[in-house]
């Protein structure tokens, strides 16, 4: 059977709620989060107590709340809370402001504590002696280090040490975006200076990466040379502005950085922009290798480890 990530697990239900099935997303989700390894518990319980409310069980939805906002010390964006429609018939009840009130409190204390965070690891035949590759991989929106980590470590197996960004714009407990994106870009510069400083690296062999929000960082990045790479792997992209941005793409070809794009037929926020991107790489005469997964929705193929070989390998080879 299929394991289900944390992104199966979420992409399904938005799936099955859209068709209108509000029971059915919400055993859906209800069934199967336990078995996820990784990923984001308070986003998991915020989809359940929304769908259950949306699905009628109101009482039930206060319970899940409470057990996420209390007992689990879960908050939630208060804006979000009070006008959200699959919450608006929770108002009646007072435990609900009770419970924004906690939320209001913990997301201003959140805010004034935001900063931007990194985590390395160290390739499996680490030896300061000599200089490493590095992988610098971004999330996506309301995402974390955790939930990033588990889909790119298999290349410290091929001695690159991996560098995990994770913004400091807040969205919601474990959650994180990348909204302002010269704000963004900026983190990933400091990121990747303090990187250079600190670790013996082989500037010629940096691979920037992102999936979904995070590629549109990574390629802001690289456009506005805030850092330097020889090549960059983008997951399931989110480019809106990629016309807008095609006269710089002119300096990836001068710079001779290669890139490696993947992404689903079935991604309804990200497929568009993706084959929009990689016509401009290859009217641009930018060396570069598409992978479109069928079937596959906004999330990474279960065979990334495999692809992950093949874009550095693609990337690497002179």
């Amino acid at each position: 059977m299929k394991r289900i990530t944390y992104t199966n697990l979420i992409n399904r239900t938005l799936e099955i709620y859209m068709k209108g099935d509000y029971l059915e997303a919400y055993n859906f989700i209800t069934d199967n989060y336990k078995g996820i390894k990784k990923g984001n518990l308070a986003q998991i319980y915020n989809f359940r107590y929304s769908i259950a409310n949306e699905a009628g069980l109101e009482e039930l939805a206060l319970q899940i709340m409470r057990e996420a906002i209390v007992e689990k010390g879960f908050w939630y964006q208060y804006k979000y809370l009070i006008e959200d429609e699959d919450l608006k018939s929770l108002n009646k009840y007072k435990e609900f402001g009770e419970l924004l009130d906690i939320c209001k409190k913990r997301e201003s204390e959140a805010k004034r504590n935001e900063k931007p965070n990194l985590k390395i690891i160290m390739p499996d035949k680490m030896n300061e002696q000599y200089k490493h590759s590095l992988i610098i991989a971004l999330h996506g929106d309301q995402e974390n280090i955790e939930i990033t980590e588990d889909y790119w470590s298999s290349c410290i197996h091929k001695n690159y040490l991996l560098a995990l960004p994770q913004s400091s714009q807040i969205q919601f407990s474990g959650g994180y975006k990348w909204k302002d994106i010269k704000k963004s870009s900026r983190e990933l510069k400091e990121h990747y200076e303090s990187i250079l400083e600190k670790h013996n690296i082989d500037s010629d062999n940096i691979i920037i990466a992102g999936f979904s929000a995070g590629g549109r960082v990574a390629l802001y990045s690289i456009l506005k040379d805030l850092i330097q790479v020889k090549g960059f792997i983008l997951v399931a992209p989110w480019l809106p502005e990629i016309d807008k941005w095609s006269p710089l793409l002119d300096k990836i070809r001068e710079k001779g950085i290669k890139g490696y794009v993947v992404c689903g037929d079935k991604d309804d926020d990200c497929y568009k922009c993706t084959r929009r991107f990689t016509d401009l790489l290859s009217s641009k005469k930018i060396s570069y290798e598409l992978k479109i997964f069928k079937g596959l929705d906004h999330d990474y193929p279960d065979n990334f480890n495999e692809i992950l070989t093949k874009a550095i390998k693609f990337i690497s080879k002179s």
